[in-house]
């Protein structure tokens, strides 16, 4: 039995229902993903990472550490013998009459409750003030000789060192209900964290903390997760990947023998057999994950679920089993530009209507720490429909063919272009640039408008529709001119292969219109007579083009020739001075053709990078001496003293030798060709920090009207009168050289003084 196609009616309605179910999920999936606590954080946390390797488990080991030594302070000073010491003496003070009184644990606690203070059932203090100063002294503010319980207390005011009793005693019973917290969660209760403290008197007595008797240091370890820290050993051992920041501070702070003999060991049971906080925030932590993990199956699920039903939606839009070809509706049928319009004003009015629904009945049935994200997210559900309707209009009209037939910029085109046309082209122009500016303006302006406005609109990113048609309008224009400039372009091209010779050369015409297209088939024409008459001319440039490519390619062999038969000559030492003397120039000018040759391709290779460099440990102040012992006897021949200033030890650089020799050797023949005569040269070696920096200073013999990064491009000398042999390449070289080897070179120039700087990182 033949099967039944599904209508493409129902194909349709059936994928818009897929769609909608599979954008619940994934907006399910986002609000699952934005309210977990660990939003933003990947998912590298959700594959790798368990409770005892977060940040919030060292937090709360933090405050545990710092508990556990307030519990190591509170037992020293509030036990004896393993029970509370309420004989215990916490305060001392003077009064105004003299009179130095020191109050026990009991007495200062009995005074707190004659103020109105207690401890509750959770040790927290509570209570005030419930009776009127009842004499002087309670009111008086005597001075504080000592508190037990902070021996080592800075006053920084001498107004800081007198306290009330009343002040005095609420201190202590704070510091007694934490003593109270302590005992209660880390030594009465079972705790998933257990501690041990000890150190080490100078008489060998250990004095321990802990509350983890009768397990050793080795089931500490087993636990899941530890820590042990060492006096003796800077090195800690543990597993955890976050240590508290605060247990080192900690465990010398309350190090009262000053020795190396204590130690501390935490150990975390992950497997959470007791109800505390860590098994609290472990449980919660897993919840999270959890939720995290639903949320991104929501998010996945629904958004490749939505996808491919807006994808099938596609597909089908546009076609019905009545007609094979593609098909509009009624509302397809307005103008591009009036669609567009309406769908922005329909967008505008979506989001207002979204705004008031979320002010109103939102408020009244979402938490109010929902009420931003459940406007947001109605916001872009009414964007998400108004947009979707108006894309899949635009998708018909392009089906069908009459995105562009039916706009009013064509039909406004085709009318302003049958009218300039019959025009002059200076009218053309002009009307097209006034045009141009007319659109663009009208753009511009009604963005800004709609920017300068965008809170009245509800719309905080519309003035955004106008730029983009501004943007696309630039486009639109570019791609107009881009045909006029390939038209002209091919012209250019004719015309070029022509004067060359090429006159059986044909203007492929092809896509051409107007003018430009009757220009193209003249030029044809204009090819066609004059191909006989150039014919000779051809051959002759062409004659002349081989003779220089020729020459260009075969000036280096008269050159090796040149250089070889001068030094022959050179060699046969004839007697004749003008001989010897034009040989001399000779052989002058050769070499520098033959440098400014050398120079040439190195400058090229040092700018492109094409240099291997054989980097290896480079003592700069070895290879300054060096180069000053070079250059020393040459600057005596322009009566330049040299004056240099090295640091008496070794300073090693990472470098090329062979490369950095050469940039040494160019500043130092840049200051004989180019430093007055009878002067100095400076050359200092300084090291600052990780790097070293060489400085050559020199004045110079002209002036120097020149900027200095002008000096290091090629070609270029410090006074364009001067008539030295140099090729104006050797900064150049020197510089490109230097940035090779992570070096940096700077010049500086003074007035006269000509200064050059290379530094280095330093090595060792």
């Amino acid at each position: 039995m033949k099967k039944t196609a599904w209508p493409i009616g129902l194909k349709k309605q059936t994928a818009l229902l897929v769609h909608v179910l599979f954008l619940c999920l994934f907006l399910a999936g986002i609000t699952f993903i934005y309210f977990n606590e660990n939003y933003g954080r990947g998912l590298n946390w959700v594959q790798e990472e368990t409770y005892a390797d977060t940040l919030s488990c060292t937090q709360q080991l933090e405050s545990d550490v710092e508990m556990i030594f307030k519990y190591v302070n509170y037992k020293d000073l509030l036990e004896e013998d393993g029970e509370l010491n309420m004989d215990a003496d916490m305060v001392c003070v003077t009064f105004s009459s003299g009179r130095t009184v020191i109050y026990t644990l009991n007495e200062m606690i009995r005074y707190a409750r004659s103020r109105g203070y207690y401890l509750t059932d959770t040790f927290q203090v509570a209570g005030g003030p419930a009776v009127k100063e009842r004499d002087m002294e309670d009111a008086a503010r005597p001075l504080i000789e000592w508190k037990a319980y902070a021996p080592n207390e800075v006053y920084r005011e001498p107004g800081d060192q007198y306290s009330t009793l009343e002040d005095l005693s609420l201190q202590v019973l704070q510091l007694l209900a934490e003593y109270f917290q302590i005992q209660h969660n880390y030594i009465d209760q079972p705790s998933n964290l257990y501690f041990r403290v000890s150190y080490m008197d100078d008489a060998g007595e250990e004095h321990l903390y802990t509350n983890a008797d009768g397990l050793s240091n080795e089931e500490l370890r087993s636990l899941g997760r530890y820590l042990y820290i060492s006096g003796d050993s800077i090195v800690m051992d543990t597993n955890l990947k976050h240590v508290p920041g605060n247990i080192t501070a900690e465990l010398e702070v309350y190090n009262l023998y000053d020795n190396n003999n204590y130690y501390i060991i935490l150990g975390l049971d992950t497997s959470y057999p007791n109800d505390d906080p860590y098994s609290q925030a472990h449980d919660q932590y897993n919840r999270v994950r959890i939720d995290y993990i639903a949320g991104l199956l929501l998010f996945a699920i629904g958004g490749f679920g939505a996808a491919a039903a807006l994808a099938v939606l596609v597909c089908l839009s546009g076609h019905s089993d009545s007609r094979p070809e593609p098909v509009t509706c009624y509302a397809d049928r307005l103008p591009l530009e009036c669609s567009l319009a309406l769908c922005v004003a329909a967008v505008s009015a979506g989001l207002a209507a979204a705004d008031y629904v979320s002010s109103t009945l939102f408020h009244l049935v979402v938490a109010k720490p929902y009420w931003d994200f459940a406007a947001r997210l109605l916001r872009v559900l009414a964007v998400y429909v108004l947009m979707l309707a108006e894309g899949f209009s635009l998708l018909r009209n392009f089906k069908a063919r009459s995105l562009w037939k039916n706009s009013l910029t064509r039909r406004i085109f085709c009318w302003s272009r049958q009218v300039v046309n019959s025009r002059s082209f200076p009218f053309r122009l002009t009307a097209g640039f006034l045009a141009y500016l007319l659109v663009s303006g009208l753009l511009l302006a009604a963005s800004a408008y709609l920017y300068l406005n965008r809170q009245l609109t509800s719309l905080s990113w519309l003035y955004l529709a106008p730029f983009l048609a501004f943007a696309l309008f630039q486009v639109f224009c570019y791609l107009l001119l881009y045909r006029n400039e390939a038209e002209t372009e091919k012209i250019a091209q004719g015309i070029y292969r022509m004067a060359e010779g090429d006159t059986g050369y044909k203007i492929d015409t092809a896509g051409f219109s107007g003018k430009g297209g009757t220009v193209a088939e003249t030029l044809n024409n204009l090819g066609d007579g004059l191909e006989t008459a150039l014919q000779e001319q051809v051959k002759s440039e062409r004659l002349k083009a081989d003779l220089i490519t020729n020459v260009s390619h075969d000036i280096k062999t008269p050159l090796t020739s040149i250089i070889n038969y001068v030094d022959l000559l050179k060699r046969e030492q004839i007697p004749n001075e003008k001989v010897q003397r034009y040989l001399e120039i000779l052989d002058q000018k050769s070499q520098r053709l033959k440098n400014l040759t050398e120079d040439l391709v190195e400058a090229s290779k040092a700018s492109s990078g094409n240099l291997k460099l054989d980097i290896q440990d480079i003592d700069l102040v070895e290879l300054v001496q060096q180069t000053n012992g070079e250059f020393e006897e040459k600057f005596q021949l322009r009566h330049l003293e040299l004056v240099s200033s090295l640091p008496d030890r070794s300073i090693f650089i990472a470098a090329d030798g062979r490369r950095l020799w050469r940039v040494l050797e160019n500043l130092y023949n840049n200051a004989f060709k180019y430093a007055m005569e009878s002067s100095r040269v400076y050359v200092d070696l300084v090291q600052e920090g990780d790097r070293v920096a060489f400085t050559i200073k020199n004045v110079s013999a002209s002036p120097l009207n020149i900027s200095p990064d002008e000096l290091t491009e090629r070609f270029v000398r410090g006074d364009v009168a001067r008539t030295t042999e140099g090729s104006g390449l050797g900064l150049s070289i020197a510089k490109d050289l230097t940035r090779l080897q992570n070096g940096i070179l700077e010049i500086t120039i003074d007035g006269d003084l000509f200064k050059v700087q290379v530094s280095f990182p330093v090595i060792r």
